[in-house]
Order: C-alpha cells, then structure tokens, then sequence
C-alpha cells in the first residue's frame, strides 16, 4: 500500500451584486475521493488463485448488479455498485466505515514484474492497482462531523 492521498473539495458559487466591484461566494458543496496503490505479488501458486479472485471481485465492483423481474424473470432493474471502505482506522472504524463507490482502478503489469509459466496460469505474478474511492457519507457531513475513524482519545 502506497501513495496514499485525500483530497477533500468544496465548491462556492461566485454571485454579483450591483455596486460591489467583486463578487461575493456562496457556499455550494464538497466532495470527497481517496487515491491508493497497491501492490500485489504472488510468491505462490495459491497466492496466485487467490489475488486473481480479488481482482476479478474488485473489478466487479465497478459494476451493476441487475435485480430480476419477478414476474417475467427479465434483468431489468440495475442496482448501482455501493460500498464499504476502511483502511484500518485513518479511514472508517469497524463499526462504521465510509460510504461510497469506486471512481476509478487502474491496473498496471510492471515491466519487471515476473509471469506464472504453468498452462492455463500464464499471468502476471505482480501487478499495481491504482484505485480512486469516491466518498459518499451516510450522513450528512457537517462542521462536528468525524471525519477519520482515528479520533485521538
């Protein structure tokens, strides 16, 4: 786990009024993303199974789910992909982690990084995963709201 970064952005509205050579700002919004790398290495062969099953459960996340009919049993309905993040205790507790949805994965195959040669395996041993959560508070945030699952007490 590396490149940890936060980026908290509040928007304000420029307004003008007559008279004033400025204009005055009215508070809009915030937004909140987190940014992470990981990097995975498998030193053995059920290291490997087991990343790529994470992999293909953290990409899946970036997608619907679709929720059956239940009387013509069509996929009509898509369920967006929502989820739970924590990252020890800097990011959520384990009582209560952030909301949000995934922004982005990149995934990147170094090109020093080694690949598994045994038939029907033959994938890349490591890879980095670039993720962007896209936080989205289950309550509303305010000016007393705990931000960090770490509170200093």
């Amino acid at each position: 786990l590396d490149g940890v970064t936060e980026n908290v952005s509040p928007s304000w509205e420029p307004t003008n009024y007559i008279g004033r050579s400025e204009p005055a700002y009215v508070y809009s919004r915030a937004e909140r993303d987190i940014s992470f790398n990981l990097k995975l290495f498998a030193q053995t062969k059920n290291e490997l199974d087991k990343i790529y099953l994470k992999l293909n459960k953290l990409t899946s996340l970036c997608y619907p789910e679709y929720k059956s009919d239940v009387l013509s049993h069509q996929k009509i309905k898509m369920k967006p992909p929502l989820t739970k993040f924590r990252m020890g205790e800097l990011y959520g507790r384990k009582d209560n982690e952030l909301l949000g949805f995934i922004k982005s994965l990149t995934y990147t195959i170094p090109d020093e990084g080694v690949w598994e040669t045994e038939y029907g395996k033959r994938v890349p041993k490591y890879i980095t995963v670039a993720m962007n959560y896209q936080v989205i508070h289950s309550e509303t945030p305010s000016l007393n709201t705990e931000f960090y699952g770490y509170q200093g007490k």
